[in-house]
């Protein structure tokens, strides 16, 4: 890329104006680094993001497998793997973005769950646990029941809670039924992970109840 015009090489640019001023093409001729076959690493870069038969721009690229990168003329197996390798790493970071969801209020919290409860036809229970920001960590299934009860043990509750390095947590689970009313012991353990998490130092911010179309919040219920 040296006989591109010095404010116009990649490198030069990110320096001087920020990684999230260059375009993908920019980028990723950062990640090729050198050019071959009569071509400079942005025509590689251009071209790889132009290919219709690789799905065509960086999500495209991102499913493609190694050989088939390296079928473009100056992309070898050292290249193809730097590539994969960045595009592995934007893609770990995305999905750490996802995960570290704030979830406050119950409301919240039933609308980014009860989409997975529909058409279970078994009871299944999640474990959400949060850091001291209330930033979702980890969202674990503890368990999966019947049609009309989940065998749920506080030890495997807070297993996992202590697992994650968790400040509190709350407990998700469906009635495939679609009545969120809580039975009896749906309400026993949510007073026995109460008393645990307290002396745990662990707290139960909330337990819901889902259906795909209704919730049941035991906080919003004064209940906790």
């Amino acid at each position: 890329m040296k006989e591109l015009p010095y404010d116009e090489r990649p490198y030069e640019r990110l320096m001087s104006k920020g990684a999230e001023a260059l375009s993908d093409t920019e980028l990723l001729a950062i990640i090729i680094k050198s050019g071959s076959c009569g071509k400079n690493a942005i025509d590689l870069a251009r071209n790889l993001l132009n290919d219709k038969k690789l799905g065509g721009g960086l999500k495209g690229l991102s499913t493609a497998g190694i050989q088939q990168i390296m079928k473009h003329k100056g992309i070898g197996r050292v290249k193809a793997i730097q590539i994969k390798a960045s595009l592995e790493l934007a893609n770990r970071l995305n999905s750490v973005k996802d995960i570290k969801l704030k979830l406050i209020h119950p409301e919240q919290v039933a609308k980014y769950m009860m989409p997975k409860a529909n058409g279970l036809n078994k009871e299944k229970c999640w474990i959400l646990c949060f850091d001291v920001r209330m930033n979702l960590i980890s969202e674990s299934i503890i368990s999966i029941g019947t049609l009309d009860s989940s065998i749920v043990h506080p030890r495997d509750i807070f297993t996992e809670v202590i697992k994650s390095c968790s400040h509190s947590f709350i407990v998700v689970h469906n009635h495939p039924s679609g009545d969120v009313s809580p039975s009896e012991n749906d309400i026993l353990l949510t007073k026995r992970l109460k008393k645990a998490g307290i002396l745990l130092g662990m707290e139960l911010r909330d337990h819901l109840i889902i259906s795909d179309l209704n919730y049941f919040s035991f906080l919003s219920k004064s209940m906790l």
